[in-house]
């Protein structure tokens, strides 16, 4: 996949944009992660081609006749994605995947539906690849709903399974999620090629492709990304046309992202060497997607190599920022009792305890007992958020 510079119409010099940037030292490219590089203990994870997924899968159905002819009693043993086999490595700063499997057995009545449904999910996943086409994870379910019973519950997290059984990401499994992403601003590239130019996308944005694979030939001269929690946030810059202003990229995944938006955000990062800004609701909820983005989640730590953009900077809207923007008392929000269990989670993670500036506004939280959401700005005046916030954190550095 190609990526250049594009030029876009532009009212500010991005000349100035860049020296600050500089001055901060944030121009720097993404780190491309090496999978030979990573330490011991980590579930190794790889791109791999469709038919060496549909090897695999044959593979493993193989294994699951002739043990059953053997002994009469099949095992399929799956990597274990609970939160306890996942390791937070310092150096790489990503949430990784351990080496602790779980065994599901055909004879085991704890066991023996979920082995059957596994089976079922690859089964689906092998037609999906033998006939080169995508299918979405409710399609999945749609396809055995008397064996699966519920989405979330039952063929959700068996998808997932079988990306890590195979050894591989989710993409290359050929399902995809729903597309809540949204992009704007001052980027184009090929979708299943269809060139699409975001500055042209309305107040509205344009939806993030599930299918990331279709994704090439981006090109751009923005000077960085623009992440928003929320999509009335993203919705209020697109129409302001901020990227016009401040030669950006802004990107949404409409609260917790899905791995399709993910996935985009680490391509235009490393891809177009851009650094990365998130504007989060202050509480620990928005920092926490914050942590997705950057580090990986845990349910998905097995494809944090291909999901977390680690370079992203925290730009807003932090817990100091409430009185440093002279935000109204009655726009703070008193946090919750499981609001500030939350955050005294947060404080005791590996991640956080790294990252100085994080702590500090954390502990700041607690103390306060306050949260604002990312729309209190407008306390302010309904552009004060494009016109006053941003612009002012952007020139002056402010960021963690």
């Amino acid at each position: 996949m190609s990526s250049k510079k594009k030029k876009f119409p532009n009212e500010v010099p991005q000349a100035k944009i860049k020296e600050i940037l500089k001055e901060r030292d944030i121009l720097k490219k993404t780190k491309r992660y090496e999978l030979d590089d990573l330490p011991e203990g980590i579930h190794e994870i790889r791109e791999i081609s469709r038919d060496e997924g549909m090897r695999r899968i044959e593979e493993i159905f193989r294994k699951i006749f002739v043990d059953t002819i053997n002994t009469g009693t099949p095992i399929m043993k799956v990597p274990s994605r609970s939160g306890s086999n996942v390791i937070y490595d310092e150096e790489m700063d990503l949430l990784l995947l351990g080496e602790n499997f779980l065994e599901r057995k055909w004879d085991d009545i704890g066991t023996v539906k979920k082995f059957t449904a596994q089976l079922r999910v690859l089964q689906i996943i092998h037609e999906l690849l033998e006939l080169n086409i995508h299918g979405s994870k409710r399609e999945v379910f749609y396809t055995d709903v008397a064996l699966f019973e519920d989405q979330n519950r039952g063929s959700d997290p068996l998808i997932e399974d079988t990306a890590v059984l195979l050894g591989t990401y989710r993409k290359n499994i050929h399902v995809t999620a729903n597309d809540r992403g949204l992009v704007v601003g001052r980027v184009s590239y090929l979708d299943n090629g269809d060139l699409i130019d975001c500055t042209k996308q309305g107040s509205s944005g344009k939806n993030v492709n599930p299918m990331q694979d279709h994704i090439t030939d981006l090109e751009s001269d923005a000077e960085f990304i623009l992440v928003v929690e929320k999509q009335a946030a993203f919705l209020r810059l697109a129409e302001d046309k901020f990227y016009e202003k401040y030669p950006c990229i802004i990107l949404t995944g409409s609260g917790q992202p899905n791995v399709a938006t993910r996935i985009f955000l680490r391509k235009m990062s490393h891809d177009l060497s851009l650094p990365v800004f998130a504007i989060m609701d202050s509480d620990p909820y928005g920092l926490d997607i914050l942590r997705v983005y950057g580090l990986g989640s845990k349910a998905l730590s097995y494809e944090s190599y291909e999901l977390a953009t680690p370079n992203i900077k925290w730009l807003g809207v932090r817990p100091s920022d409430l009185n440093k923007y002279n935000l109204p008392q009655n726009c703070r929000l008193p946090m919750s009792k499981m609001d500030i269990s939350r955050a005294k989670m947060m404080m005791e993670e590996r991640f956080v305890r790294v990252r100085p500036d994080w702590v500090k506004e954390l502990k700041l939280m607690i103390d306060t007992k306050q949260k604002a959401e990312i729309q209190a700005l407008a306390s302010r005046g309904i552009k004060f958020f494009t016109e006053e916030y941003l612009p002012t954190k952007i020139e002056t550095g402010d960021w963690v």
